[in-house]
């Protein structure tokens, strides 16, 4: 397929007023969509959207996050205690693996609810160690 092969498909398309033609010609996949009536077309489908938005209430935001572990080895807790006050970026707990130390940092600021793991256990990656009840 050579250019003005493309360029007579591009006529033919505005002339037929066609909103996308799709060519196939050996190993080559082409497709030519005309922009003005894409423009006209997303437009109108985009004003009913705009009338759904606004009878649609807003979305509340979680109340309770968990912190997962990055990393595979061996936790010790730090300050982990239920009850107790946390900040986004606190240190609750080490993870040892080969001899280095990963910091697990809360990731929202809130409540510590619930510790998932016990002191000294082993965790695998993704796993579940705390409850954060967010404020």
């Amino acid at each position: 397929m050579e250019l003005k092969d493309i360029q007579e498909l591009m006529k033919v398309l505005k002339k037929e007023d066609i909103a996308e033609l799709k060519v196939r010609y050996g190993k080559i996949k082409l497709t030519l969509t005309n922009s003005e009536n894409t423009k006209i077309a997303n437009t109108v489908a985009a004003l009913p959207k705009i009338t759904e938005k606004k009878k649609t209430a807003k979305v509340a935001l979680p109340t309770e996050e968990i912190v997962k572990s990055s990393n595979v080895g061996k936790i010790r807790l730090i300050s982990s205690k239920t009850g107790t006050l946390v900040k986004k970026g606190q240190i609750l707990a080490k993870i040892t693996t080969m001899g280095i130390d990963n910091d697990v940092k809360a990731t929202v600021n809130g409540i510590l609810k619930e510790v998932l793991v016990a002191d000294g256990s082993a965790v695998d990656f993704a796993k579940e160690l705390f409850k954060i009840e967010v404020n």
